[in-house]
């Protein structure tokens, strides 16, 4: 069996993990939409609901939607940056008392999150690597991907994996990440009433708005750089 078609496929394969991490880096810029999707999953009213029922830190439901938004973009901020200022995240309630808004638990977590986010960044430069030496050979070999079989067992993966979502459910499958990812001793799973956080982000909501439009922005850059490639390779 020649090497040049399963070259294509990893090479193929790479791109698509750089499309996806292009998508999630250009997702980290607009800090994940957090203030559209506040409106969209009423997180106002959520905060409302659950913040003075937090068995910790009281005074979360004091603060606007402007706060709340604000709050959100430095912790998406310090998990990209390696997990630095997290414990210094805080905001003042209506008495004027300046509280921290995370408790070791999830600074914990959220620093688990930051390691998670430096690997798989360090999984997008490899992936562009390969991409870009595998295309780099093919160019020279002059061979040209068969588009039909190597589109179709990609299409034929995604299905696999969307059904395989929809069986298992979204949420059955967020935890079950989250359980193989995250350490054993590091609690990853927050009710309401005892974090500010999973509060904030109405979790596991929140996180489904955007895996949904973080993928779909990837595989539209993904088909993009395949409409590229398929212009480039011809002959």
């Amino acid at each position: 069996m020649s090497w040049r078609q399963p070259l294509w496929f990893v090479v193929l394969l790479s791109l698509l993990i750089v499309g996806l991490m292009a998508s999630w880096h250009i997702h980290e810029r607009l800090h994940y939409s957090y203030d559209v999707w506040y409106d969209v999953y009423d997180i106002g009213e959520h905060i409302d609901h659950y913040g003075p029922r937090n068995k910790y830190i009281h005074g979360l439901s004091d603060l606007n939607k402007s706060e709340h938004v604000q709050l959100f973009k430095q912790i998406s901020d310090a998990v990209h940056a390696g997990g630095k200022g997290l414990a210094e995240i805080q905001f003042t309630d209506q008495f004027g008392k300046t509280k921290a808004l995370l408790h070791e638990s999830e600074i914990v977590h959220l620093q688990d999150v930051a390691n998670l986010i430096d690997k798989l960044n360090l999984a997008g430069v490899v992936a562009l690597l390969i991409a870009l030496v595998g295309l780099i050979i093919l160019r020279l070999q002059k061979v040209r991907p068969h588009w039909n079989a190597q589109l179709g067992i990609f299409v034929g993966l995604l299905i696999l994996v969307g059904v395989i979502i929809l069986i298992v459910g979204p949420t059955s499958v967020f935890y079950q990440l989250h359980e193989w990812i995250f350490p054993d001793n590091h609690q990853w799973f927050f009710y309401y009433q005892e974090s500010l956080m999973s509060t904030m982000m109405k979790a596991p909501v929140l996180f489904g708005g955007i895996a949904a439009t973080l993928a779909g922005l990837g595989l539209l850059i993904y088909a993009l750089l395949l409409l590229l490639l398929m212009r480039r390779f011809k002959y």
